[in-house]
């Protein structure tokens, strides 16, 4: 009887073990953004200006990594509204949105996205913002497509102008 119960307790032991062994990851949050190169729109005070029909195209996604480990994003989700309008997969994790169906006003677009970091553990990153539908060019900041605070342009072969914008979002331990 003894000689059993002390084997169910042996047995018990690795569990206790497993359930501690990773409990300091949580605190190693890498310093790490994401950068994001949008076209078709304008930035300004954080909010992208867009005219009604135009497409808004989120060029790119890239790991703004000041941890001095290696690093890369994961699989890119996008929300418009709430509402799920597409993963991007491969890098640049790029994205069209097509303003043609939508209503004149505020918006909400929202990229969601799993960093790997080397000696890190895994985190989230969530970055948003808030896309001002308008009806003409003369309604975007500046008066036009050109104007509002850019944050860095290049300005690429089709003549669109691309701006590019360094964010933090929340980056997050667990999802």
């Amino acid at each position: 009887m003894k000689r059993r119960l002390f084997y169910y307790l042996l047995m018990l032991l690795p569990l206790g073990l497993l359930a501690t062994a990773c409990d300091g990851d949580d605190d190693n949050i890498p310093d790490v953004g994401v950068q994001a190169t949008i076209s078709g729109g304008v930035f300004d005070n954080d909010e992208i200006y867009v005219v009604k029909g135009e497409a808004l195209n989120v060029d790119a996604l890239t790991l703004v990594n000041r941890s001095g480990k290696e690093g890369t994003l994961g699989a890119v989700t996008y929300y418009w509204d709430h509402y799920l309008i597409g993963t991007s997969i491969a890098v640049p994790y790029g994205l069209t949105i097509d303003t043609a169906d939508q209503p004149v006003g505020r918006h909400l677009l929202q990229a969601q996205m799993p960093i790997y970091v080397v000696d890190h553990p895994i985190c989230y990153g969530y970055v948003q913002y808030y896309v001002n539908i308008v009806e003409s060019a003369s309604d975007l900041p500046g008066g036009s497509a050109g104007g509002g605070d850019t944050g860095g342009d290049d300005t690429g072969d089709s003549g669109n102008v691309s701006q590019t914008k360094v964010v933090n979002g929340i980056i997050k331990a667990k999802e």
